[in-house]
């Protein structure tokens, strides 16, 4: 699975004017997925992205994949997991802060 820039920028302009629909018109504007289905989608995406990696280096070590080929799929697994380590470092940050808060 080849995660596409375009696509991305696609999908994170889309969540935002979701967002700010949201915000403008209270609930009922607010159509698509949760935000729990928004982080299940991107745990799957990143998750076939490292499957993805994995088979073309199998197809590597076989001689029969491309540099091309497993450049993309490195960088994309790469971009994918960065963006899980980034939002896990937001989640701890935020759980952090709860805790200092006091609540």
């Amino acid at each position: 699975m080849t995660i596409h820039v375009g696509a991305v920028l696609s999908a994170y302009r889309d969540t935002l004017q979701r967002a700010e629909k949201g915000m403008e018109g209270g609930a009922a504007a607010a159509q698509g997925p949760g935000f729990s289905g928004i982080l299940e989608n991107m745990l799957d995406n990143t998750t076939g992205a490292l499957k993805n990696v994995e088979q073309v280096g199998i197809k590597a070590a076989a001689g029969a994949a491309g540099i091309n080929e497993i450049v993309s799929a490195v960088s994309a697994a790469d971009i994918a997991l960065q963006t899980v380590v980034a939002i896990r470092d937001k989640f701890v940050s935020a759980y952090q802060e709860l805790l200092r808060s006091g609540m």
